[in-house]
């Protein structure tokens, strides 16, 4: 297996750890839902053109479209539950309970898509995790007293993190029995057009927005179609046999999005946290090594 799944998975995780950051802001000014919406719908037609160079797919069974729309639908929930988490709570404490996703993703790729992982590449992705969740926890949130209380917004987050892990796992085996295309595309468009379907019967409107709204959520779009790109490219480099590697990889945005809260929003870094990003350095090492 190429180290270039590692490169790809490193450039996913910078593209979700980014955009991640910068949706604080965009939730404040136009609300939830039409975040959810437009940021779907807009990274969706950036990656719509640029997916089917990898090739077009053939006749579609009614099983494939069952799985395309269980991507968009995985997706859009994801979507919508990450943002409303963002909306009650510390973005530094929230996100990276989204990014948690990976533990559930290996899981899924080992025990329902039966993929087969080397032992000592195994134990980098579980040092990965390990980092992860280090920079993930905030210590001094944890011993404040809060009488067990999850934090505003982490069990939204926890349940994103869940459908996250269904639609990349759902995207990987779709990759490899419908093609490279249809499946990103279901992720963004059919989670818009999800979206759209739910929310439009239940009173909720998509009105135009512009300005800074309107360029934060291009950033946002293009960022995420980037992302979701590279996804797509370290599986068309590797087969599925990558996926718990990319996805566990994505999960690393965590880094970037605590790192901007760092050096934009001047929050304090705890020791654990440190720790963490060194664990995740030495993890990704390793995959480099291994998989190279």
């Amino acid at each position: 297996m190429s180290d270039l799944v590692v490169v790809y998975g490193l450039v996913v995780a910078f593209g979700f750890g980014t955009s991640d950051f910068l949706s604080k802001g965009l939730l404040e000014e136009i609300g939830l839902y039409r975040t959810t919406i437009y940021v779907l719908g807009i990274s969706g037609a950036f990656v719509l053109l640029p997916s089917f160079l990898l090739g077009f797919p053939g006749p579609l069974s009614l099983y494939d479209f069952g799985i395309l729309a269980l991507i968009a639908s995985s997706s859009f929930m994801g979507f919508l539950l990450m943002y409303r988490g963002y909306s009650k709570g510390n973005l530094s404490v929230v996100s990276p309970t989204v990014n948690s996703f990976p533990v559930y993703s290996v899981v899924l790729s080992i025990v329902a898509l039966k993929v087969a992982i080397w032992g000592p590449v195994l134990l980098a992705l579980i040092g990965v995790i390990a980092g992860i969740l280090l920079v993930s926890t905030k210590i001094s949130m944890l011993s404040n007293g809060a009488g067990g209380r999850l934090t505003p917004g982490v069990p939204d987050a926890l349940v994103a993190a869940l459908f996250f892990a269904v639609a990349f796992t759902l995207i990987g085996y779709a990759d490899e029995t419908i093609g490279y295309a249809l499946p990103i595309v279901s992720a963004r468009l059919g989670g818009c057009l999800v979206g759209l379907a739910v929310g439009l019967p239940l009173g909720q409107t998509v009105s135009r927005i512009g300005g800074e709204a309107m360029r934060r959520v291009l950033a946002m779009s293009i960022l995420e179609a980037s992302a979701l790109m590279c996804f797509n490219l370290a599986l068309v480099s590797s087969s599925i046999a990558g996926l718990p590697i990319v996805t566990t990889l994505a999960g690393m945005g965590v880094v970037f999005t605590v790192g901007f809260a760092k050096l934009i929003r001047k929050e304090p870094i705890e020791l654990n946290r440190g720790v963490g990003i060194a664990v995740l350095v030495a993890s990704v090492a390793a995959l480099l090594y291994l998989t190279s």
